[in-house]
């Protein structure tokens, strides 16, 4: 069976570095630019609107960040065993969740929050939260919730160790150094980066078992070439709809699809106990709604149609956006949800890469590291992440 390239990363490399390299080696030494913004997630749009292109001097956060990474390569590279270019390839995908998270440090709201008065109301709400199941605060340049890596079993032992090898603490739920110390922060990424990269198997297995799942409820009727093909033609239906959509309707279809996903399994309208985002009789009525005005119909079976088709081999999440989503949504037992993962992955068949708001985190820290690769190689930026990193898969 094959799968339709829908990645949403523009191929054309970005034409500010296409003179800067002359051979197809990348290395972090070479970043020179970073992706700032001041704009807070639920404000930005476009690339060119949201971020503004900072030489690496005039960002102070930044270039502490950057120098972490590009100082502790060597020591850093063999104590997680990766080789020049599968360290780089994590490195660019740390300066994305940096850009994406707070705008390299310069996020409105970033500073208030971690200083003075701010930071003495982050801290209260944060104990609150804990006390009600919540996670420990987030913090550094990549928003980690160190705490919760340093003292639970996210990450393994050996992980742990190095992350107190190179100075990272936690002391409590509201207190760390990775604020203050950008440095730190870098290398704590780079380390629970690969920690999640190496969880791809994990990924990759629970997306098979559901898949032969499926074909099994459906092998009767259907061979595994028929099955795949009616959900290829449903995602290529919703794809086509999606593309004739004004701006506005975009949104409005890919964040609709995603809720159907996330609904709870054959509930009903009006069934009691289920919330209306998450009843899928009543979701499904709403993507139909949107549906119309472009003769497309989506029938309650189309769900079975299109988790087989999205689990199918060929269809997973790259490596790359694997670990954006990863560090969104976890790899515990939340983020591994099967139709999560999917939802993910709609996510990134119906985008649109020039598009920053928070809905579209995975695509926008893979179009970021993208970006950051470019100016160090004239090969396509996110593909040779990718290609870097395939032992992970």
């Amino acid at each position: 069976m094959s799968s339709i390239n829908f990645s949403g990363i523009n191929n054309n490399q970005n034409p500010q570095y296409q003179n800067k390299v002359i051979n197809n080696n990348f290395d972090i030494e070479d970043v020179s630019i970073l992706y700032t913004t001041e704009k807070d997630e639920h404000e930005r749009s476009t690339f060119e609107e949201t971020f503004n292109e900072t030489s690496v001097s005039s960002d102070k956060d930044g270039e502490e960040f950057l120098k972490g990474l590009s100082e502790n390569k060597e020591s850093l590279s063999k104590d997680l065993g990766l080789s020049d270019d599968e360290y780089d390839a994590f490195s660019f995908i740390s300066l994305a969740l940096a850009s994406q998270e707070t705008g390299m440090g310069n996020e409105n709201g970033y500073e208030e929050e971690n200083r003075g008065l701010g930071k003495l109301a982050r801290d209260f709400g944060k104990f609150i939260d804990v006390l009600t199941g919540g996670k420990s605060a987030s913090s550094g340049l990549t928003q980690m919730k160190i705490y919760d890596f340093l003292k639970g079993n996210q990450i393994s032992d050996e992980k742990k160790a190095l992350l107190e090898k190179y100075g990272i603490k936690a002391n409590s739920i509201v207190s760390d150094n990775l604020f203050d110390n950008p440095d730190k922060a870098a290398v704590a990424t780079m380390v629970v980066l690969t920690s999640l990269a190496e969880n791809y198997g994990n990924y990759k297995n629970t997306l098979d078992s559901n898949n032969k799942e499926i074909f099994q409820k459906y092998s009767s009727v259907f061979s595994e070439n028929e099955l795949f093909e009616k959900g290829q033609n449903v995602i290529n239906d919703i794809s086509e709809a999606y593309k004739k959509a004004p701006d506005e309707e975009k949104v409005k279809i890919r964040e609709t699809l995603k809720q159907v996903m996330l609904s709870q399994n054959g509930s009903t309208i009006g069934q009691k106990g289920v919330e209306n985002d998450f009843n899928e009789e009543l979701q499904i009525q709403e993507l139909n709604k949107l549906l119309a005005q472009y003769n497309v119909e989506f029938p309650a079976q189309n769900l079975d149609y299109i988790r087989f088709y999205l689990s199918s081999e060929g269809n997973e999440m790259n490596i790359t956006e694997y670990c954006a989503y990863a560090w969104n949504k976890g790899t515990g037992e939340t983020g591994m949800q099967f139709d999560r993962m999917l939802t993910d992955k709609i996510g990134t068949i119906l985008s649109n890469p020039e598009d920053f708001d928070y809905d579209q985190f995975t695509v926008n820290v893979a179009t970021l590291a993208d970006k950051y690769a470019q100016q160090s190689t004239n090969e396509n930026g996110i593909d040779k992440i990718n290609s870097a990193l395939e032992r992970f898969k």
